[in-house]
């Protein structure tokens, strides 16, 4: 893609959102979700597999493994006097399936967009950024139990809070100079960074991450949750809004705490989402608390991106 200098203030003439897809889908870069993640998204969805099952396909990516080793033996997981746990069978039985298959997404994403020449903004403070919307998703689940419809996961929440914006690494991969454009305007301008991004570069990062998700093959609870992050409300899926409003204003309230970094410095909510939940500051303050508690998860999280 082409663009202006910025010196002259000059706006880019956005591409076509279908334009700008068959870029992604003709770049011979585009990262993929290692085999070993995919084959453990199917052996999940099987009721007959076991902890040797999923074990078997684990042992095939060492970073995996050991990222798996290390989750199992942190102070979360492990028990009190328990000892250290160095086989993976008892540890994906101790985890469980879900979380194994979770960090190994978590690991492949992490590793498919590890290096740039030019990120717009910390790449480490990004993926804390992303980790704590995946902690603060699960304490808002705990919290509004009693104001949602459907049953949502611990796993779910923390994935769907990971990958929400998945689609901003996307920009900085493949749309670089647009994209520094559209963080440097939405900042100057005190506005939130996705109304540039649609200015700039065509699309939002949640269209874009949706996209990617799709090419994934994650489900499609998952893609939604990237697609409608920003605006739950319009989510089409009835069943999948309820979990795009605790990331909406997980996404907020991390913003807003200052934890981590993602690009956008003006976030805004959906005051319709914030009272449903009945999300008051006092009740805010209450999560945060419960949230500062399990902060150091994101340092155990953060070395899954190293």
């Amino acid at each position: 893609m082409t663009s202006e200098s910025s010196s002259n203030n000059s706006v880019l003439t956005a591409r076509d959102p279908h334009e700008l897809l068959s870029i992604f889908e003709s770049a011979e870069d585009l990262p993929t979700l290692p085999e070993v993640a995919v084959r453990l998204q199917e052996v999940v969805d099987d009721p007959d597999s076991g902890a040797g099952n999923v074990a078997n396909i684990i042992e095939q990516d060492p970073a995996i493994a050991t990222r798996v080793l290390r989750m199992v033996n942190s102070v979360f997981y492990a028990p009190a006097r328990g000892s250290e746990i160095t086989h993976l069978q008892p540890a994906i039985a101790r985890l469980g399936f879900v979380t194994v298959t979770n960090i190994a997404l978590s690991t492949s994403i992490f590793k498919a967009f590890s290096r740039h020449q030019k990120p717009a903004f910390d790449r480490r403070e990004f993926w804390r950024h992303s980790i704590t919307v995946g902690i603060i998703t699960t304490v808002l689940q705990d919290f509004c139990q009693d104001r949602i419809d459907q049953p949502i996961t611990r796993d779910v929440a923390h994935l769907s809070g990971i990958v929400h914006d998945m689609g901003k690494i996307l920009f900085e991969r493949y749309a670089n100079d647009e994209f520094h454009q559209a963080v440097n305007s939405a900042k100057a301008a005190d506005i939130s960074v996705i109304k540039e991004e649609a200015r700039f570069i065509g699309m939002g990062h949640d269209e874009a991450g949706a996209w990617l998700a799709g090419k994934w093959k994650l489900a499609q609870e998952i893609r939604d949750v990237i697609r409608w992050h920003h605006d739950p409300m319009s989510c089409p899926e009835p069943d999948h809004q309820p979990l795009a409003k605790l990331v909406h204003m997980a996404d907020y309230i991390c913003h807003n705490q200052g934890l981590g970094e993602s690009g956008n410095h003006a976030p805004t909510y959906d005051n319709r989402v914030r009272e449903e939940l009945a999300l008051t500051p006092e009740r805010i303050a209450e999560i945060m608390d419960v949230v500062e508690e399990e902060a150091s998860k994101s340092e155990v999280l953060l070395s899954l991106a190293e």
